[in-house]
This record gives structure tokens, sequence and C-alpha cells, in this order.
């Protein structure tokens, strides 16, 4: 058994659980036919991962404002850079970057200003 394949049933039994590190949000995603769908999930949201790793490609400036953790499971498709997602559903989050890290997907996300003109577009 590799190391990866130990480690796999962590990431639900331990690192998803709301009594360990995750917290239940609200999120608010386009669900591509011009609506919205709105959800509970439990994640991980960790602003502090993103201060300690800057990105030289983007010239040393912090990449977004926090790191979502969500599992698959929740999202119909992997998030794509400069989607918008709600959390809690009335909070824009700019997506700007989406990993796909052992069934989870780790968003760079950037606190987006308030454009009600743009709702529903993304």
């Amino acid at each position: 058994m590799s190391l990866r394949e130990m480690f796999l049933p962590n990431i639900d039994s331990i690192f998803m659980q709301t009594d360990e590190f995750a917290t239940e949000r609200e999120f608010r995603i386009s669900d591509g036919q011009g609506g919205f769908t709105v959800f509970v999930a439990p994640v991980v949201w960790d602003k502090d991962a993103v201060r300690q790793q800057p990105l030289v490609t983007i010239h040393g400036v912090f990449m977004g404002d926090v790191r979502c953790y969500i599992a698959h499971k929740y999202l119909p498709r992997a998030p794509v850079a400069g989607e918008i997602v709600y959390s809690p559903a009335n909070q824009p989050w700019e997506v700007l970057d989406c990993t796909d890290a052992e069934g989870l997907y780790e968003l760079s996300l950037s606190a987006s200003r308030s454009q009600p003109t743009q709702y529903g577009r993304n």
C-alpha cells in the first residue's frame, strides 16, 4: 500500500469533519441554466494558507484571500478561474485557481466586490 493510499481515508474521516478542521458553509453557484444552486457543505476555509505561499509567477503577490477545500461530490464540476462562487450565499468570491487534490477541489479564492450587474452571468 502506498503512502497516498494510506492517507486517503483520513481526508473524509478527519480532515473534512466539522469537529476537526472543517466548518459548514453555505454556497451559491450557477446551475448552468441561468439559475443558482444553494447548498451547505463541510469545507476547510483557510485564510492562513494563502499568506504562507506567495506565487513568484504573480510577481510575489499572494494568490487570493482564502483557500477552500471542498469535496468533489458537492460541485457538479471543477470551478474555473474567473468564475464567481458565493459563500455565504450573498458574498461573492472569484476563483483564481482550482486544483484537484485527492478527491477535493483546492480553490484559491479572492474576495470580490459586489457586482450586482454580474450576478447570474458566471
